[in-house]
């Protein structure tokens, strides 16, 4: 991603802003974790640490970013609260953090863990 300034251009690694919607993501109330789907046998596997961003995918457009966030959600949660929540926070963190508008979030539940 390129940002434009009076200054001079500045990058941002896709990457870079996936590890700050992985973390964001993480720390929501109700969020268990980011996760991932085998593509081989279909199981949803938790994600832990430095691995988080592969439950991030980041799409670059015209006017900044879209992203869409995988996560395991803590049983007993309202689904629909705890989604919107995660969308405004790190919606907030990435545009605070990056400084790019987040265009869309689109968010998959992946599954529910006890």
């Amino acid at each position: 991603m390129r940002i434009d300034t009076q200054n001079g251009v500045i990058g941002i690694s896709n990457d870079v802003v996936a590890q700050v919607a992985g973390k964001a993501a993480a720390a929501c109330f109700g969020v268990r974790g980011m996760a991932a789907r085998s593509a081989l046998d279909g199981l949803v596997r938790l994600l832990k640490g430095e691995k988080q961003t592969q439950g991030v995918d980041v799409k670059s457009t015209p006017e900044g970013v879209e992203l869409d966030l995988h996560v395991a959600l803590d049983s007993g949660v309202n689904v629909r609260t705890t989604c919107r929540n995660l969308q405004h926070q790190v919606r907030y963190q990435v545009q605070h953090t990056c400084g790019v508008t987040v265009e869309k979030i689109n968010v998959y539940v992946e599954t529910v863990k006890a």
